[in-house]
């Protein structure tokens, strides 16, 4: 009987097999599930009551798998690195754990996994490093092949005809090698990827990768720098940089033209191989190490996320179901954990913590960008991809009532701040309203009006040019406020203009 054992201090929910009890001052509970009935019993003081029941209920409506039978798909031999299925049809991006390196690679199976079709096979040895396939047509695939058996950058390759056929992404440095890529989620042809070196620099195409533009050069040491990226799923031409170097710090930025120019927007508390968006939520940046971090306001200030999770786990994949659960999934070195994303609170899947999951030595692959995780919506099914093979469950869901990301009324802090002379201002709305944006000099005298119309349910952005037009041209370096109005809702923000 799978039992979760928690008190209300932060950060400690721990998973057991076994009834247990945590003693506070104020509480003592336990949660044991019954199959699919809940038993709790608790002690608690009056004070304690509704903040049990606010715990209870998060805890009881995130998790969207209950007790599930593990079923094995295949692959047993392969470290599974990169997943996508569509009805029968599975593609796995693979490592070989031990011997046989030659059979790394990326694999297909058709009637659901009881028969594999290596893909790669004319590219050599080699694992999968990244891999991307159009939702739409899945005959276009693009992989990263790594080198060697164990190496997580390689050479670029794409395919139109499934993998009968593999041409060479071009590329404009001379190693060809690449440590990551992305494409953007509203335009196919857009491309960046991240170079191998001691500096690692951004590259972006606009045609598929024929040709290749740098755009982003950013801050190194004498030890060179690493460098993640991450494409904004909610807003064309956005994208956001995380900079690790080992002397001068960390650093976070932001682009809003697809890379032309940068902003430095804070000093991040971490800076992971990858940096992740998502899609409902404006400007919720996820980072996952241990612990991991969120910002809900664009990389400006981080919030720790580590609710649910055991102490000093390691990261291993990150995935966000927006069809059929709506849920945030985060695979670690002790099991895979969901949480619902208005509140991040891990619950750990049950039975998961049983599987292959060890994925060898720190340092071992714990620097691949995995993308393991995949839930098929007509099926209902949850694949995840382990250290020997694919294993698959059945989804149970539970949030029927929570399929829908409602939004609220919120006004962002501008980026860049301070500015000179473009800046952008991000405001949200949970239905449909009258929007005004105004902007104001420290006198109360209204400078610029930015919105006045009516605006359906969702998140915007609109620019301030402080040197556009008779009203703006003539501005002064200093503070000025901008406020957002819709029915009697108002909320004002300063920034600051700097010539």
């Amino acid at each position: 009987m799978p039992c979760l054992q928690f008190s209300l201090i932060p950060h400690q929910l721990l998973h057991n097999s076994k009834n247990t009890s945590i003693n506070t001052n104020d509480i003592k509970i336990n949660i044991c599930y019954y199959a699919t009935k809940v038993h709790l019993e608790t002690t608690i003081s009056k004070k304690m009551k509704k903040a049990i029941f606010v715990i209870f209920s998060l805890l009881s409506s995130s998790s969207a798998i209950q007790a599930q039978t593990w079923e094995f798909v295949g692959l047993d031999s392969m470290v599974i690195i990169h997943l996508y299925v569509s009805g029968d049809t599975i593609w796995a991006g693979t490592a070989h754990r031990v011997g046989n390196l030659d059979k790394s690679g990326l694999y297909r199976s058709i009637d659901g996994g009881k028969n594999w079709v290596q893909l790669d096979s004319v590219l050599g040895i080699g694992e999968i490093a990244g891999f991307y396939i159009d939702e739409e047509r899945t005959m276009n695939i693009y992989i990263v092949k790594g080198e060697t058996a164990y190496i997580s950058s390689g050479i670029f390759y794409k395919t139109t005809d499934g993998g009968e056929n593999w041409q060479e992404v071009q590329s404009i440095v001379a190693s060809n090698r690449v440590a990551w890529f992305g494409i953007s989620p509203f335009n196919k042809s857009e491309i960046y990827f991240i170079s191998v070196g001691i500096t690692n620099i951004l590259y972006r195409s606009t045609d598929g990768g024929e040709n290749w533009k740098l755009i982003g050069s950013f801050p190194s040491d004498s030890h060179g720098n690493s460098v993640a990226i991450a494409l904004d799923l909610l807003h064309d031409f956005t994208l956001y940089a995380g900079v690790s170097t080992s002397i001068i710090g960390e650093f976070f930025y932001k682009s809003t033209n697809r890379g032309e120019s940068w902003f430095f927007v804070s000093t991040p508390p971490t800076v992971p191989n990858e940096i992740y968006t998502d899609y409902f939520i404006p400007d919720r940046i996820y980072l996952f190490t241990f612990p991991p971090y969120i910002s809900n306001n664009g990389g400006i200030n981080w919030l720790r996320a580590d609710s649910g999770l055991a102490a000093n786990t390691g990261f291993i994949s990150f995935y966000q179901d927006n069809i059929t659960t709506r849920l945030l999934y985060n695979l670690r070195n002790d099991g895979l954990y969901n949480s619902k994303r208005d509140y991040i609170f891990w619950v750990m899947i049950a039975d998961t913590e049983s599987l292959p999951i060890y994925f060898g030595p720190t340092g071992f692959f714990d620097d691949r960008n995995m993308k393991n995780i995949f839930i098929e919506p007509i099926r209902k099914e949850l694949f995840l991809g382990t250290a020997e093979g694919i294993y698959k469950t059945t989804i149970i869901t539970n949030i029927a009532n929570d399929t829908n990301v409602e939004y609220n009324f919120s006004l962002s802090q501008n980026y860049p701040n301070p500015f000179n002379p473009i800046t952008t201002i991000t405001y949200q709305i949970p239905k449909t309203s009258f929007v005004t944006i105004k902007v104001y000099d420290v006198l109360g005298n209204e400078i610029a009006t930015l919105v006045n119309e009516e605006k359906p349910a969702g998140s915007y952005e609109v620019e301030f040019q402080s040197a556009i037009g008779p009203a703006t041209a003539g501005l002064a370096s200093g503070m000025y406020f901008y406020q957002l109005k819709v029915g009697n809702y108002v909320e004002t923000k300063k920034m600051v203009l700097i010539k």
